[in-house]
């Protein structure tokens, strides 16, 4: 009876390990069409007690450092005045067993700032020089401010896997999917998940061909294919949670009055490839 007691046991185990339907439990993320394991270069799952300090720092940071942007550290900001309601606090990010949390909420403390939430990227810890890049996460609801995104910086122009909030005609905020890339002209195009992307978990992925192209992809399905403008430095990753002000009202969600006090990004995994020599092209 022990015995098949720990046979059921273990098959219990590999089931549960095997789940993908909701957060955390170690990676969930199999390798995206065309690469292997072989190739991963990068991973986080976020289970540990603590953000790993070897992989991320808990602000967004460029080539010229940390953006603080008039608040004291360890806090930062992007642009007081400008589009963003928040600033930036370590203590709005946890990691556990369910994975990678973001958190935002209200908060007066800082001059210019109605709200505090969290970031994190790999600002002087890694840089991929061409690759896949992909997450897995579920958004919270964008239709009244939120504003999350999975980016890159520092390789010669600004990468948008993923924007949370913005506005594209009738399709509904939660359900917009935002990509762009930043560089001589600013390219961004809006294409319509057919999901609410705060139901629950989906993967973005970014394959980066320095010079060459940028292919954004969202549950394995290739949406857009860049070659213009095309970067040739690495990149950084970048996470956050931000809260758009009425600066933004017309072309992205605004907080109001009827915001719920605390919003929430969720992520379980993030992944970084590099590219085979047959994708170099």
């Amino acid at each position: 009876m022990k015995s098949i007691s720990k046979y059921i046991s273990l098959i219990t185990l590999m089931i549960v390990s095997c789940d993908t339907s909701g957060g955390g439990g170690g990676s969930s993320l199999p390798p995206p069409a065309g690469y292997t394991t072989s190739q991963l270069i990068f991973e986080d799952t976020f289970t540990g007690h603590s953000l790993d300090s070897t992989k991320w720092i808990p602000a967004i940071a460029d080539q010229n450092g940390i953006w603080q942007q008039s608040v004291p550290s360890p806090y930062s900001a992007m642009n007081a005045g400008g589009f963003d309601a928040e600033y930036f606090d370590p203590a709005q990010i946890s990691t556990g067993p369910s994975g990678l949390k973001i958190v935002a909420t209200r908060s007066n403390r800082f001059a210019g700032y109605t709200w505090k939430s969290g970031a994190i990227c790999t600002h002087g810890k890694f840089t991929f020089a061409g690759g896949y890049a992909q997450i897995r996460m579920k958004q919270p609801d964008v239709s009244t401010g939120g504003w999350p995104g999975f980016w890159h910086l520092e390789g010669g122009a600004e990468i948008d896997t993923q924007e949370g909030g913005f506005l594209n005609s009738s399709v509904s905020a939660n359900a917009v999917l935002a990509n762009a890339l930043l560089a001589a002209t600013n390219e961004q195009r809006f294409f319509d998940a057919g999901v609410d992307l705060s139901a629950g978990y989906h993967v973005w992925g970014m394959e980066y061909i320095p010079g060459a192209s940028i292919k954004f992809y969202f549950d394995g399905v290739l949406k857009r294919t860049v070659t213009k403008n095309v970067p040739t430095g690495a990149m950084t990753l970048l996470i956050s949670l931000s809260i758009a002000n009425s600066s933004a009202s017309g072309w992205h969600t605004a907080y109001d009055s009827s915001t719920p006090a605390t919003l929430v990004l969720e992520v379980t995994d993030v992944q970084v490839y590099h590219l085979s020599m047959d994708r170099q092209h």
